[in-house]
């Protein structure tokens, strides 16, 4: 095998293995919605994947809707930061977790599989309190300061 060749084998890997990891995709996005992965800000667009680690901001006038790879759905609302802190999800047993933070404004979340599987593995917080969800949909509102 060439050198060449060599390199695009492990770049396909490496690109096989990233979409393996990926948590969710932007269903929707209405006006100017972020994303800010590590050190980049990126303007969303349908389609976009998302990773563990992943801060949404959406400003004044927009909103954004997330499916996760488990079907869980989250609709973020105007001027809300959100950060999708950890995901894991294995498709065969259907067992994982979801951790998100609201920082400010709403979210809208509708479990999906992991919450039918084990409720008690999703995890919502906020700046005051954390939240161990137990149902299947329900909205948080954080307030400016």
């Amino acid at each position: 095998m060439t050198v060449a060749a060599s390199l695009l084998v492990c770049i396909a890997s490496s690109a096989q293995a990233q979409d393996s990891r990926f948590a969710g995709i932007m269903k929707v996005v209405r006006g100017d919605v972020q994303v800010q992965r590590q050190d980049q800000k990126l303007s969303a667009q349908v389609g976009d994947k998302l990773y563990s680690g992943d801060r949404i901001v959406t400003a004044a006038d927009a909103a954004a809707g997330i499916t996760l790879r488990d079907d869980t759905l989250m609709s973020l609302g105007p001027k809300t930061s959100f950060v999708l802190e950890d995901f894991k999800f294995n498709e065969s047993s259907g067992e994982g977790n979801v951790a998100v933070r609201v920082a400010k404004g709403t979210l809208r979340y509708v479990s999906g599989l992991i919450g039918k599987h084990a409720p008690d593995r999703q995890q919502v917080a906020t700046p005051t309190a954390t939240i161990g969800i137990r149902g299947t949909d329900f909205i948080v509102e954080v307030g400016d300061e």
